[in-house]
Formats: C-alpha cells, structure tokens, sequence
C-alpha cells in the first residue's frame, strides 16, 4: 500500500482513522467470504462419489470438481490473509493518526 508523502498534502489524522476504519470494515468482509468461498463445493465433491456416480464422464468431472475445491480453499486462505494484512494496516493507520494528532496538537502541524 502506498502511504502520502510527509507534506502538505498528507492525510489528517482524521483521514487516516476513516481508512484504518474502511480497512477494518473490509477485513471483516472478507473473512466472511472466504468462509463461504472455501467450502462451497465440499458437499458436491463428497456426494460425487464413485458408488453414486460412475463411468469416464463422472470421473472426469469428480476430479474437475475436486480440483476446483482444491483451489477455492486456497483462494480463502489467501483473501483471509489479505485481511489479515489490512487490519494491520489499520493499527499502523491508527498509529499514525495518534502520533499527527498529538503533533498538531502540541502545534508541530
């Protein structure tokens, strides 16, 4: 994430909580994602099991299957990395804002 450059132009510290904030909100709503994303086709995989379901067509489209849920966890665990990443963005954020705050207030800013 690129963060401002020190000047005139720099988020105020009340800026910078409005984002640590958003980052926040979107951790959060990735997470919920990711816990449905990830086993969305666990009962599909499990139900297209050879006794159900046989010949080359079912066994092409089991592993097709078993494949895609391979990578939907995987893309899970990444997004709830990813927000794992913004909230500690968000601290940082909110550290900034502190530390301006408290810069601007001893009239630093």
């Amino acid at each position: 994430m690129v963060r401002p450059a020190p000047d005139d132009t720099a988020e105020t510290p009340e800026q910078m909580r409005r984002r640590a904030d958003d980052l926040r909100e979107c951790a959060r709503t990735a997470r919920r994602l990711a816990g449905t994303l990830g086993p969305y086709l666990d009962k599909a995989v499990a139900r297209a099991t050879p006794a159900i379901w046989t010949g080359p067509y079912a066994t092409a489209t089991s592993g097709m299957l078993g494949a895609r849920k391979t990578t939907l966890h995987q893309m899970a665990a990444e997004l709830t990395q990813d927000a794992g990443r913004w909230e500690t963005e968000a601290h940082d954020l909110d550290d900034q804002a502190t530390k301006a705050a408290a810069k601007q207030k001893a009239g630093g800013g």
